[in-house]
């Protein structure tokens, strides 16, 4: 009867998600036939305006146009972009080790369903930006210095600076540096889905939402194989409410994970760990889900070195401008800011649309805007967030409000389709998150509140 009635849950979600997809793709469409045209009406307006304004050099050049350099193409790296699109006023230069972008929030279902990877990453987009392949190995406070995909090395001058470089799990979470284009990307998932179906023992170490959410992946897709997670704290998703982290652990209970929690690692290898009690735990596959690191070192190589925390992070103020610097800005998990933020995307997103408009407003000499105060007109942001439990359960949490159960994994599956639609420049999305960052605000300030930060 169980089983019967997992079937029925699996093949109802499977329906809505296509038939969503469906009126989703066709939507879009439709939005687009009315958005592009008004889009570029307002564009060559604007472009009009500013050619009568200030005039073009000789050859053919806007000389009042600044040059923005952004440093990393996912989440921050691409809410700024689009603040810039179709500007005149900016010439932007976009610069990244990868010609695509990935949604990283979704990427741990590709160790059990590696096929899913082509609705999650997508090529950068196109546009009146400038794009450049390539590492940057050095920031200074006027220049980076890039290492290009081909071998040359250059150095981009700018008039602002947006790093937006992230944060790296340990790979394959995070794509290697050789992993530059989809199709090796691509291959990778193949790689390491096939390694889980071949191990009968898998240890995840780290019970924070990655490694929770990779061990309740494989025990749906494989419920015959043992699982079993290994966390020094007490309980697994400590960061989120206390009835989020019963859900989740109850329903490891139920699919037989085992929960190591509260134990201390002393050591650990590739197919074993031992905690500070003694405990040897053998395994065919281990996944290190911890050790976040900051993607830094081209700021330690250079003239901006002294603005880095003790954690390797770049070190901000309320404008999220690089301490005691002229026009450099840093969004998303790269940089430390006072609110103190836990590491997620929607946080990244909403520092680099505001790091954008503080460029914005910095070359039209006006006052900068405050993080988060003026983005989410509150002191606090608020609590977003949706832990998977394999593809059909979850925990959707919204500050204090709670939701369990089928509903947060459909949930997460639209803001999945929605964000990638936006990330990729689509109509659809952005109207999307237009609206829902718009209501999402409104609610934190006034009816559904967060909780106050415990210093």
């Amino acid at each position: 009867s169980a089983y019967l009635n997992f079937r029925t849950l699996r093949g109802a979600m499977s329906l809505v998600e296509s038939a969503a997809s469906f009126l989703l793709t066709w939507l879009d469409f439709l939005v687009g036939l009315v958005f592009y045209p008004i889009q570029w009406a307002c564009w060559c307006y604007h472009f009009l305006r500013v050619m009568a304004r200030t005039g073009y050099d000789k050859e053919g050049q806007n000389a009042s146009v600044k040059k923005v350099v952004i440093v990393g193409a996912n989440f921050a790296g691409l809410s700024a972009l689009h603040e810039f699109l179709h500007d005149p006023n900016f010439h932007v230069v976009l610069i990244d080790q990868r010609d695509y972008f990935e949604y990283t929030p979704g990427v741990l279902r590709l160790f059990c369903e590696p096929r899913l990877f082509n609705s999650l990453a997508r090529r950068l987009p196109r546009g009146s930006h400038e794009s450049v392949l390539g590492t940057v190995t050095v920031t200074n406070s006027d220049h980076v210095v890039v290492a290009e995909r081909g071998g040359a090395t250059k150095s981009v001058y700018f008039d602002y600076l947006i790093l937006a470089t992230g944060a790296d799990y340990r790979q394959p979470i995070t794509a290697a540096p050789m992993e530059w284009s989809l199709q090796s990307r691509s291959a990778t998932w193949q790689r390491e889905a096939a390694k889980v179906k071949e191990a009968q023992r898998i240890l995840v170490l780290g019970g924070g939402a990655v490694g929770t959410e990779l061990a309740a992946e494989i025990a749906h897709y494989y419920p015959h194989k043992k699982v079993t997670i290994v966390d020094a704290l007490p309980h697994l998703v400590p960061l989120f409410p206390s009835s989020t982290v019963k859900y989740v652990e109850d329903w490891f209970m139920r699919q037989g994970v085992e929960l190591v929690l509260g134990e201390t690692l002393k050591t650990w290898d590739e197919k074993s760990c031992t905690t500070a009690s003694g405990r040897v735990i053998p395994a065919d596959l281990v996944f290190v889900c911890f050790g976040l690191r900051c993607n830094s070192q081209s700021v330690a190589d250079g003239d901006l070195a002294d603005r880095l925390s003790d954690r390797r992070e770049v070190e901000v103020d309320e404008h999220l401008k690089v301490l005691h610097s002229k026009c450099v800005f840093a969004a998303g998990d790269v940089m430390t800011h006072p609110s103190r933020e836990i590491k997620q995307a929607y946080y990244a997103e909403m520092n680099g649309k505001l790091a954008a408009l503080n460029v914005i407003r910095s070359s039209h000499g006006q006052s900068l805007l405050r993080y988060p105060e003026d983005i989410a007109g509150a002191q606090i942001m608020p609590l977003v967030y949706v832990v998977s439990l394999g593809p059909y359960d979850g925990s959707l949490g919204f500050n204090e409000v709670v939701v369990n159960g089928t509903l947060a994994a459909l949930v997460k599956w639209f803001i999945e389709w929605t964000k990638v639609a936006q990330m990729e420049g689509r109509p659809l999305g952005a109207l999307v998150w237009g609206f829902g960052d718009a209501v999402t605000f409104f609610l934190s300030r006034t009816l559904v509140k967060p909780r106050a930060r415990q210093d």
